[in-house]
């Protein structure tokens, strides 16, 4: 009867009022699983949103890259046109994404005394990650997301009491390079002029813009229409922008013209 009487007995705490050692395994038990599934948690969630931070990271840095050629790509078009030299190669690295020609600006010189000067399309556009465009067009280099951006680098632009103005005009090939590999753009100079007009009493040069990146050259000529007098600019025409150069602030106005082919190698 007394070793019947032990067995029926409850479970006994221990002397400080917790449960006995075979109870304390089940919680053991329990807490090993809740720390085991928040390690495990945390890893995934390191995981996943690191592995996005570094992706965006290296998206952000090819763009950063490609920016970087385009120096050197528009350093290698101002030697055609100031230099007179024949041809230039710059190596670029797509790094995944495309790069185009593009037709779709136009800029118009007009002026009495000399021949209208056009350049129609002539943009080279390498498009990166979401909507970000890097594009050399008439001699400057921007960095476009969507319609908006900022001009890298400026064109070549010359304002005194002569002024000289360059137009980049540019034949490319029709179908875009694309993957992830190094390509070399080799720019041939087919032609160099210059044009010159000598200031009469209503002698203004009209430039006329049509370009996807309308907005930034707006806020470029407009910021010189601040610092000079003889520039003015006016989005009410045909055009997207058209700039103004009025004859009574300047001499001569001479306009360098360089048409180059674009093509793209291996």
């Amino acid at each position: 009867m007394k070793g019947a009487d032990r067995n029926d007995s409850p479970p006994c705490a221990d002397s400080d009022g917790g449960f006995l050692s075979a109870d304390r395994g089940v919680s053991e038990t329990v807490g090993f699983v809740l720390v085991f599934a928040l390690i495990t948690s945390t890893i995934a969630v390191t995981f996943t949103v690191g592995l996005g931070g570094l992706e965006d990271a290296q998206l952000a840095e090819r763009d950063n890259n490609v920016e970087r050629a385009f120096d050197v790509l528009h350093d290698n078009f101002n030697d055609l046109s100031r230099d007179g030299v024949p041809s230039r190669a710059t190596e670029l690295r797509l790094g995944g994404g495309e790069l185009a020609f593009d037709d779709e600006s136009e800029f118009r010189l007009n002026g009495t005394g000399f021949e209208s000067q056009v350049i129609e399309g002539g943009s080279l556009t390498y498009r990166g990650a979401g909507d970000t465009r890097i594009v050399y067009e008439n001699g400057a280099v921007f960095r476009m997301d969507g319609d908006n951006g900022v001009m890298i680098r400026e064109p070549d632009l010359l304002i005194g009491e002569t002024i000289v103005y360059s137009l980049y005009g540019l034949d490319g090939p029709a179908e875009p390079v694309s993957g992830d590999r190094t390509v070399l753009v080799v720019s041939e100079r087919t032609d160099r002029e210059v044009a010159a007009d000598d200031r009469t009493a209503a002698d203004n040069i009209t430039l006329e813009i049509n370009s996807t990146q309308a907005t930034v050259w707006e806020r470029y000529y407009g910021n010189l229409a601040d610092e000079y007098e003889q520039i003015s600019v006016s989005t009410a025409g045909p055009s997207d922008l058209t700039v103004t150069f009025e004859a009574d602030h300047y001499d001569r106005f001479i306009v360098h013209r360089t048409a180059a082919r674009v093509a793209f190698s291996d």
